[in-house]
């Protein structure tokens, strides 16, 4: 096995962009690697990074089976709706239980937000969520379904990556005209910086790393997409409507699918109104997007400039997203472009979650574990290890870090992107 130290730096080390690495052109061996790894360049790369709740298994389960991405990795956060210790075993129990064991890389992430929000899930809730699966050459896009910890540590780590990322998918935001608020005078009575309690209309997605969230916006990416809980909160997880669904297109899932998505409320001992289509609906808004279909269940989408507000002495607005800031707030800083999807149909949105989770073709599961995308890079480095050995080993120890997992995911799938 290729010892991880080198094989960490050497990542790092020869990320590659137009055949260069960084102001350098790539050696003879770094482009033999590189043709080694022999990427399917008809299908758009991907990583998910994830905070493993029930709603981003059944994103993950939806994109195993669309034909379209090439899932490459998968990255776990701790910080979300699951303890760090069930992040990623959550997500390698899932994947056993729907016949990809083994089948995609996933590394473990940060346990801990850049900034914390000081709003505490409860931990009776997290308790439900942790066990509830363990008891009896083209630019990477990313999907995030959890907080940006991972995802703004790893461009802290190595800023070259963000030019290497082709559209950032996010799922939830808030993004809230200043308009509609009633006042934007800050209220003293009300103790929101940090959260003490859960605060609607505000969204645990931005909110619980906040900083994350600014950081990777600001970050330079070109292009982010987001499925905003205003419009996620229009997609009621309707039993009625599912299994009517699953009657109407003669759809068959099997027993344990079936009773996966069909149990989120009553794994979160909650009232089935309050359970919504989430993290699935960002998936589906992500292919939706990628393919250019007019047809999907996103009705309407919308541009926007928006920026997340986190001064101190902002209380109830600390936290917040908003939008349309040029007549209030003509001088403000940090706005960044957003398309979002600002009007879904719930009816096209289950009949092509159903249709696809159903088809069981598991496009991006690597049924021989040599054919596994990290796998075969490893092996291709360690094949050409030689010519490509770093000649600073004294970096090598910097990257080491407790998330290295994840960020490392984050980084060597850009190698091949020459």
């Amino acid at each position: 096995m290729v010892n991880q130290n080198i094989l960490l730096t050497i990542v790092f080390l020869i990320i590659a962009n137009n055949c260069r690495v960084y102001s350098r052109a790539l050696t003879y061996a770094e482009q033999q690697i590189q043709f080694c790894i022999n990427q399917d360049g008809t299908r758009q790369p991907l990583i998910i990074d994830t905070d493993s709740d029930v709603d981003d298994l059944w994103a993950i389960h939806y994109v195993l089976n669309v034909p379209t991405i090439d899932l490459l990795a998968l990255t776990t956060v701790g910080d979300g709706y699951t303890k760090p210790l069930y992040s990623g075993s959550n997500v390698l129990t899932f994947l056993d239980l729907i016949g990809c064991s083994n089948g995609v890389g996933v590394g473990f992430g940060a346990t801990l937000p850049l900034i914390s929000a000081g709003f505490q899930i409860s931990p009776a809730l997290l308790d439900a969520l942790d066990t509830y699966i363990t008891s009896p050459t083209l630019p990477v896009d990313i999907l995030v379904l959890g907080t940006m910890t991972n995802l703004a540590t790893a461009i802290s780590e190595d800023r070259s990556i963000v030019s290497k990322i082709g559209t950032l998918y996010f799922s939830g935001g808030q993004f809230k005209p200043l308009s509609n608020f009633s006042s934007l005078m800050p209220n003293l009575t009300i103790f929101n910086y940090l959260y003490d309690t859960e605060t609607l209309p505000g969204n645990p997605n931005a909110y619980l790393d906040i900083f994350a969230m600014q950081r990777v916006a600001t970050s330079g990416i070109k292009h982010i997409v987001a499925m905003p809980g205003s419009t996620q909160n229009t997609l009621p997880v309707n039993l009625t409507q599912l299994f009517e669904t699953l009657k109407r297109m003669n759809i068959t899932l099997k027993p344990f699918v079936l009773n996966f998505i069909s149990s989120l409320a009553k794994c979160q001992n909650a009232a089935e109104s309050d359970m919504k289509w989430w993290d699935n609906s960002a998936a589906q808004f992500m292919v939706q997007m990628q393919t250019n279909n007019s047809q999907g269940f996103c009705r309407q989408t919308k541009n926007v400039q928006s920026l997340y507000i986190m001064s101190a002495d902002a209380h109830q607005f600390y936290g917040q997203g908003v939008i349309d800031t040029d007549m209030l707030l003509p001088n403000a800083s940090g706005l960044v472009n957003y398309t979002i999807c600002t009007q879904a149909d719930s009816s096209i949105f289950l009949v092509e979650f159903l249709t696809t989770i159903n088809s069981e073709k598991l496009y991006s599961c690597q049924h021989q574990y040599s054919q596994r995308f990290d796998i075969r890079l490893q092996q291709c480095m360690l094949k050409y290890d030689s010519a490509v050995q770093p000649t600073n080993m004294a970096k090598t120890n910097h990257f080491l870090t407790p998330f290295f997992l994840s960020v490392y995911l984050f980084l060597y799938v850009t190698y091949f992107l020459a």
